[in-house]
């Protein structure tokens, strides 16, 4: 197997995430299609589906999970994008929570858990687009000499 058709991180990313997103979409329709459309866990609000939430879930799950299928460049670059668009939403999510919980179809603030995803989602996919090529070079280099006094400068 050649070095292009390996599995490195940001298609591993983008295999994860494309699929996690298309199943939060997923479970977003059947909580509407078999129940209130809302998941909650005590008075916490986990998962409500919103059109516009429930559409950006399924663009972001299809774009994600195609851009693991067009290879490594594109999926570097998928990432970058939906890691700086969620850097956004999530200081929106975190700093204008009523504005944003509005902008995004719901009665009053943005529930929690979609901060913690939206910033986690950032994290990982700032990581995957920008640093992970990087940081598994570094360690290719370190471990592959046996010793980390081994590795030069960049």
């Amino acid at each position: 197997m050649g070095e292009s058709q390996k599995l490195g991180i940001v298609r591993v990313y983008a295999l994860v995430f494309g699929i996690a997103y298309l199943g939060v979409a997923t479970l977003e329709v059947g909580l509407k299609v078999f129940g209130s459309g809302t998941l909650t866990a005590g008075s916490q609000v986990l998962l409500r589906i919103t059109p516009l939430q429930n559409t950006i879930h399924w663009l972001v799950g299809v774009v994600v999970l195609g851009s693991f299928f067009a290879g490594t460049a594109v999926a570097k670059m998928v990432a970058r994008g939906v890691g700086l668009v969620f850097l956004l939403v999530s200081g929106l999510g975190i700093f204008a929570s009523t504005f944003t919980g509005k902008l995004l179809g719901f009665h009053g603030p943005l529930p929690v858990s979609y901060n913690v995803v939206h910033v986690a989602t950032a994290v990982a996919a700032l990581f995957a687009g920008f640093a992970a090529e990087a940081a598994y070079q570094a360690r290719r280099r370190t471990s592959g000499s046996g010793s980390a006094a081994s590795v030069g400068p960049r």
